[in-house]
């Protein structure tokens, strides 16, 4: 899981106005301040600021207001411009404010929007919906007409590529009176929180935990790690521009509460200064020092932020919880203690999914796109969100005459088909160890005609009144398989 987590893109989001646009980190090479004025470029367009010399390269500024038509103008007292980089060149990107820095998740993701010029080529639903983000194309920036590049080559100081290392790229942030950085390749995300969940596991300076999509991350107060200032356990603590940045240590997420994140930093390993340190407690977090004309950065080697006796005080508390919100177990447990959680419903009789399986509960939907060459047990095609969904009767598809008009909708997502399936009805959520799974006999499923491949286990639990049923548990991935077979029917 880690190697895939690694392999996924890294985005950085930011603002113009209201509105909320990302770029992949990868072709960012740095983000700067803002210059006092441009040169301006003969014949050039009106997005076109000018052109400026950063440390001995001249650069083409694009105003992102102005490329996008976005209405309001004037400069704004947070304004960083984003040295972007395609090919062999490179330019820059005026922005109002930074946002956040999240990787790619595709269930989050929509590639159908693009806008006409076809710089905005997807969407980032975040927040459940609330929040979209607008993912620039990079290539279709570069391929503006009237757009001077400057090679990145020079711009990188690309002669000294060989002889300096490769480059590379840190997130510098603020903590107290000192600005530090991690690198890029260890942030897991950072995100702007409305507060932090306090509970009986906040011990030392960890003052409580966030819900990162299901995963309980713990929140560790940095400034107060640092002894800048005493440790904030306040309502206020994750006010203003304070952000949480997510790494991870000993396969545990963990969040380190900042006071604002500053920039995206290029350096090379011979640009990290050694310096000595007064006290020998954290000594062995700090990497070194890179020297800035805007100001020193200390870099920090991440998995020396917290000491082994603090990630074992902190984990030790939330262990279950992890467990519980992950389905994964520690190296302690074996596999037969580990409880997972399913919902369950009716199709005659009971079955149960995993809950990480379902991506929302619906209402049967009154209408439906009826397009033709659908197949028997496909009712038709909703638009969720942007996104065509097909309903399908589960009972069509099990043999079992037709579907109650209200029954519910479990909404799955496979590798080419998103569907709903219509059941009878939702009842409950319920959790189970594994050991408490059954393999069902092969006479079972191979003489039960339609949907033998989707159901191989049982499962025996007490209801309420302690009366003890069986429950069927369906692979969701067999349903998705088969459902994407009879579409290419």
């Amino acid at each position: 899981m880690i190697a895939a987590e690694q392999t996924q893109a890294i985005f950085g989001s930011f603002f113009l106005g209201d509105s909320e646009f990302a770029l992949p980190v990868a072709h960012v090479q740095e983000v700067v301040n803002p210059c006092e004025a441009y040169t301006a470029v003969p014949l050039g367009p009106d997005y076109l600021l000018g052109i400026f010399n950063l440390r001995g390269t001249i650069v083409p500024v694009v105003d992102l207001r102005r490329l996008l038509d976005l209405p309001g103008a004037g400069r704004q007292h947070a304004q960083k411009v984003a040295i972007v980089e395609h090919g062999d060149s490179c330019v820059g990107l005026l922005f109002d404010r930074t946002g956040e820095i999240f990787r790619d998740n595709r269930d989050e993701r929509s590639d159908l929007v693009r806008s006409a010029n076809g710089v905005v080529s997807a969407v980032f639903k975040k927040d459940h919906g609330r929040r979209l983000v607008q993912v620039l194309d990079i290539a279709a920036i570069f391929a503006l007409k009237n757009v001077p590049r400057q090679t990145a080559a020079a711009a990188a100081g690309g002669h000294l590529r060989g002889q300096r290392g490769q480059r590379r790229q840190c997130i510098s942030f603020r903590v107290g009176p000192s600005t530090c950085a991690l690198g890029i390749e260890t942030i897991q995300e950072i995100l702007k929180v409305e507060r932090v969940t306090e509970n009986v596991f906040a011990v030392d300076d960890c003052i409580g935990t966030i819900d990162l999509r299901g995963t309980v991350v713990p929140v560790i107060d940095f400034p107060g790690l640092l002894r800048f200032r005493d440790t904030d356990r306040s309502a206020g603590a994750t006010s203003g521009e304070r952000r949480v940045v997510v790494i991870r240590l000993r396969n545990e997420l963990f969040g380190l509460l900042v006071d604002a994140v500053d920039s995206l930093v290029q350096y090379f390993p011979d640009d990290v200064m050694r310096f000595p340190m007064l006290n020998r407690d954290r000594a062995e977090m700090f990497v070194g020092c890179i020297s800035r004309p805007d100001g020193d950065i200390l870099l920090l080697d991440h998995s020396k932020v917290l000491s082994e006796r603090e990630v074992d005080t902190i984990t030790q508390g939330h262990s279950a919880l992890y467990q519980a919100a992950s389905g994964q177990q520690g190296a302690r447990d074996s596999h037969a203690s580990v409880r997972r959680t399913y919902i369950t419903f009716a199709i005659d009789n009971t079955y149960a999914v995993g809950i990480n399986e379902v991506r929302e509960i619906l209402e049967r939907p009154p209408a439906l796109l009826q397009p033709p060459g659908l197949p028997d047990h496909v009712l038709g095609l909703v638009n969720l969100r942007g996104e065509l969904v097909a309903i399908v009767d589960a009972r069509r598809l099990y043999g079992k005459g037709d579907a109650p008009s209200q029954g519910k909708v479990l909404v799955f997502k496979g590798q080419r088909v998103h569907f709903g399936l219509v059941v009878d009805s939702v009842e409950a959520i319920v959790s189970f160890s594994d050991k408490d799974r059954m393999k069902l006999p092969e006479l079972f499923y191979k003489n039960t005609g339609a949907g033998a491949e989707d159901v191989h286990e049982a499962v025996e639990v007490s209801d309420q009144h302690g009366n003890r049923r069986n429950m069927l548990l369906l692979n969701a991935e067999a349903l998705a398989d088969r459902i994407e077979r009879s579409f290419a029917a």
